[in-house]
């Protein structure tokens, strides 16, 4: 016993013996310190300057040793402590080069910038004092090759090289190494579980195919953020923004974004840190109420210049909730109204059905057929507040248990209110994302596992909402079609003679004496028409819920409480997803070449009680398994760089697949190289391709349902239509085998049987080329890609009859009566899709203060082949372009930065509706004012200087300008 604890103690002694504390101060040429240098001994043992330049790390080692110095923009520089307790002054020198960063995402091994094989773009904390954005996350549009989708305030949507969506398929965000898409939704939620910038350590962009090393989905791009690890970034920081944003249609509001982080060592051993975010603010407010059904032939007596929404057939694109029915309108008013309007005028019952019969017999066709829609909620009136808000609180601790191997947890909560578009317009209550890791790493070796837990809070559909409160009138939908007919005929009579019987009777005498078989013959112009149609309206509106009273509260609260498959307007989803990955580097093992190998495996969960997947009956479990290897060489003396990487995947529904990409780095001078590569990448289809069920709107006068087409979601699906004529049933089979084509149908009133297969997943190959040059005042990044897609996944319209047979043409009947619905259904085109691109990005300094820059993209796919049933959702100008400027040097702690952005007009496609976005420039500015004394900067910035609204998505809310300032402490 003696012995053990003699032994102990030697161990102990030795221990802090060896332990050695260094401090010291980092500055530049001129004695300027430099804060966020890094000063590092081995792969888990660093620290980093503060504001002021100074660091502090202990080192378990007796000197001599060796630390490196390291800051972006600075020559890296190694250092020899000689002495325990030693205090150092370090100068680093201004870098010789511009993109000598490094980055490990290229090939998941550390290398330079200027050495990766494929294209990269990097962003990193130091950048944020410097950016024109409101937050980090708006200034990755910066970016080469970067185009930010904005759907409010808080919601950007980070995409690369097209298919730009609010939802975003395909391009993956990562954060710390764990995937943060929201399992349910297959994408992530911009920035609304992801990093406060107060804990950003960097960035980095990979634009194109990336599955061969990130697996499936990563075929447009990935973002990998990577936080400040507490063990080198110690202390308390904080922020407050207050700032206004302005609008045209929502005026001037007040925002504010607040955050704090704190770390903190208790040793070399254990670290941990809290950082905390929240933002408020008004959103951009959506109120485009130009008419959906502007392509419906023009009624008779409709006019250009008259307000549309009193238009029988007006549909809103930004109101909510209206229901289309087809009138024979001399029918409705033999069969309806005019048995009321007799007894009204005290007329024998007997004298009404005569007047009916005369009118059935000689003109049955008299008052038309006409298609009626229901009077929707604008959009401010079901969401007068508007509020945008974003809560985010990470946790994390950190173990080292020697210098080369560190054991953490990490927690991760985000919750937030915004609105986002997609199928349908979503107001997101209460939405989360939430996110628990585990990991283990060693300078070789990574694993870990964590788990991603949704949470769609009190997530409402407008459209649903709508519906319900218009249906929530006293006599429901049904009172007010009644008070519409009624009403159209008195007011379209009361243009004929002040008496309803002396026009009836006007009208008859046409019909019997002249042969008058339709209104407009001789008593009737256009303008009546319009005239009775528009006041019926006016007056039938007067029977629903007045926003804001209490009885549209009361059913404001109970629909907004009621899951969609209830009858309310409540999405529900609380999927969950499992991950594991790990990864070893070998490159310590084998001679000649560096080599990574790794795998994956993630299990999905649906869990939404059937209100958005087809889990009716229980959740639905799906899994996917990956495998890759990565290996680089150089040869020639290292003037040839070769790389090449291969993954296979398998997914639980589908057969495996391999992704392999090579590539090769040339090196033509020291500062000169050209790179080459062939890239491919798999799209498993997202949970939403396999297995939604959910109704999302209208369009063309139909409603329409979102339906995914994996073979098991087919078999269970079931969707009810309810209709003034009854109800319906549509199933899965109905939608794959009894369907007819909705662009011929629609557009060329031709009936072509669909043709729809299950999805499958999509692949892209992409060949891509580029060059780089890296000086001390000026680099050039040029690269140009050409991308086949083959099995594209795109959604698919087809019209769905609620009976008969497409096959033997009785379903046409159904067609003819309007009882069908658009079923937009994700399937693979036949045709292979192709882009092409083209990213310059230029950096330079100017008169040794200024730092200049000029990104330039090209976009581009070929549409001569892709069937017109299809919508591909490119949704990506051809060019877009960035100039900035900006100076740290322009006077004592005071720095700048302008930036002006332009794209050309583009089309929009989404399932919610297509669009033109008009051509725009965008102006923002910024000025930063470092206060030494008190460890802070203040940030005085402009988002859209001049103040005009754009559009980054047809029909969502123009994004207007914010104003701000931000004082941070401690950055």
């Amino acid at each position: 016993m003696r012995n053990i604890l003699s032994l102990m103690l030697v161990l102990i002694s030795t221990f802090i013996f060896a332990q050695t504390n260094v401090t010291g101060l980092v500055v530049d040429s001129n004695n300027t310190p430099i804060p966020g240098a890094n000063v590092v001994f081995d792969t888990t043992t660093g620290s980093v300057s503060d504001f002021n330049g100074e660091f502090s790390i202990d080192v378990d080692a007796k000197p001599p040793f060796t630390l490196t110095v390291s800051s972006i923009g600075f020559e890296t520089a190694t250092i020899t402590v000689s002495a325990a307790d030693a205090s150092l002054t370090v100068t680093l020198s201004d870098s010789e080069n511009l993109l000598d960063e490094v980055i490990l995402s290229a090939s998941r091994t550390a290398q330079s910038l200027f050495k990766s094989p494929v294209t990269v773009e990097r962003f990193d904390y130091t950048d944020i004092a410097a950016s024109t954005g409101a937050d980090f996350y708006q200034s990755l549009e910066q970016l080469k090759g970067v185009q930010v989708i904005t759907t409010g305030i808080i919601n950007q949507t980070v995409n690369a090289r097209g298919f730009s969506t609010a939802w975003n398929e395909g391009f993956v965000q990562v954060v710390d190494g764990m995937n943060n898409e929201a399992p349910g939704l297959n994408f992530s939620a911009g920035n609304l579980a992801g990093v406060s910038e107060l804990d950003l350590y960097n960035v980095e962009f990979l634009p194109g195919a990336s599955s061969a090393l990130y697996g499936p989905n990563a075929y447009k791009g990935i973002l990998v953020m990577n936080t400040k690890n507490p063990f080198d970034f110690q202390g308390l920081s904080a922020y407050l923004t207050q700032g206004i944003t302005s609008q045209d249609v929502a005026g001037d509001n007040h925002y504010y974004d607040f955050g704090m982080r704190f770390a903190h060592a208790f040793n070399d051993k254990f670290a941990v840190k809290a950082t905390l975010a929240y933002v408020k603010g008004k959103d951009w407010a959506a109120a485009d109420y130009s008419d959906r059904n502007n392509e419906v032939p023009f009624f008779p007596g409709r006019l250009e210049e008259v307000d549309p929404s009193l238009f029988p057939t007006y549909d809103g694109y930004n109101t909510y909730g209206e229901q289309q029915t087809t009138w024979d309108m001399t029918n409705a008013f033999t069969q309806g109204v005019l048995p009321g309007l007799g007894a009204q005028l005290g007329l024998p019952a007997a004298q009404t059905s005569y007047y009916a019969s005369l009118f059935n017999a000689f003109a049955p066709n008299y008052f038309g057929t006409q298609e009626i829609w229901t009077t929707g909620y604008k959009e401010m009136d079901i969401d007068p507040k508007g509020e945008a808000s974003n809560f985010k609180f990470n946790v994390a601790a950190h173990y080292r248990f020697n210098g080369n191997s560190e054991l953490s947890y990490v927690f991760n909560n985000g919750r937030g209110n915004t609105l986002l578009q997609g199928s349908s317009r979503f107001k997101m209550l209460n939405f989360g994302i939430q996110q628990h890791k585990l990991e283990y790493k060693t300078k070789n070796f990574t694993a870990r596992a964590y788990k991603t837990i949704e949470s769609s809070g009190n997530t409402t559909q407008l459209d649903a909402l709508g519906g319900n409160l218009f249906a929530s009138q006293p006599g429901g939908a049904g009172a007010w079609f009644g008070s519409y007919l009624q009403n159209y005929f008195l007011l379209l009579a009361a243009q004929i003679s002040p008496d309803p019987l002396v026009a009836i009777n006007e009208m008859l005498v046409g019909i019997l004496f002249f042969g008058e078989t339709s209104m407009y013959d001789f008593l009737v112009n256009p303008s009546m028409n319009f005239v009775a149609h528009a006041g019926a309206r006016s007056i039938a509106n007067r029977n629903m819920l007045v926003p804001g009273s209490p009885e549209f509260n009361a059913a404001y609260d109970r629909i907004t409480k009621t899951p969609i498959s209830d009858g309310g307007a409540v999405v529900l989803d609380n999927t969950i997803s499992n991950s594991f990955e790990a990864n070893y580097d070998l490159s310590d093992l084998v001679d000649g070449f560096d080599m990574v190998i790794g795998g994956s495996f993630r299990e999905y969960v649906l869990r939404s009680n059937g209100t958005l997947f087809t889990d009716y009956d229980g959740p639905i479990k799906t899994s996917e398994t990956g495998l890759f290897a990565s290996v680089q060489r150089d040869i020639f003396d290292g003037a040839v760089s070769l790389n090449g990487a291969l993954r296979y995947d398998k997914a639980q529904n589908y057969e495996g697949s391999f992704t392999p990409r090579v590539g090769a780095l040339i090196n033509l001078a020291p500062r000169h190289n050209v790179r080459v590569s062939y890239q491919t990448a798999m799209r498993t289809p997202t949970m939403q391709d396999m297995y939604i069920g959910l109704g999302s709107g209208s369009q063309s006068g139909f409603p329409v349902v979102l339906f995914g087409s994996s073979p098991d979601s087919v078999e269970r699906f079931r969707y009810v239509h309810n209709t003034f004529g009854g109800s319906y049933t549509v199933t899965g089979d109905m939608v794959m085998n009894n369907s007819y084509k909705a662009e011929e149908l629609i557009n060329g009133g031709v009936a072509v049987v669909a043709e729809l297969d299950n999805v499958e997943p999509e692949y892209v190959q992409s060949r891509e080329v580029g060059y780089r040059y890296n000086g001390k005042k000026l680099s050039i990044d040029i690269n140009a890609y050409w991308a086949k897609y083959q099995n594209f996944i795109a959604s698919k319209n087809v019209i769905v009859p609620f009976y008969g047979s497409v096959a033997n043409g009785s379903a046409l009947a159904a067609v003819q009566a309007n009882d069908v619905a658009i079923y937009a259904v994700d399937n693979n085109t036949d045709e292979v899709v192709s882009t092409m691109g083209l990213d310059i990005g230029l950096d330079a300094k100017i008169f040794g203060k200024f730092d200049f820059g000029a990104k330039f993209a090209y976009n581009e796919m070929d549409r001569s082949n892709i069937d017109p049933s299809y919508e591909t959702s490119f949704n990506t100008p051809k060019v877009r372009g960035r100039l900035s400027l900006g100076s740290t040097e322009i006077g004592d702690n005071i720095g700048f930065n302008i930036s002006a952005s332009y794209h050309n007009a583009f089309l929009y496609e989404s399932t919610f509706a297509d669009g033109i976005i008009p051509a725009n420039w965008v102006f923002n500015a910024s000025m930063s004012f470092d206060v030494p004394e008190l460890q802070s900067v203040i940030k005085v910035g402009a988002v859209n200087l001049t103040g005009d609204d754009y559009a980054s998505i047809p029909y969502t809310g123009l994004i207007g300008s914010q104003y701000y300032v931000k004082f941070t402490l401690n950055p």
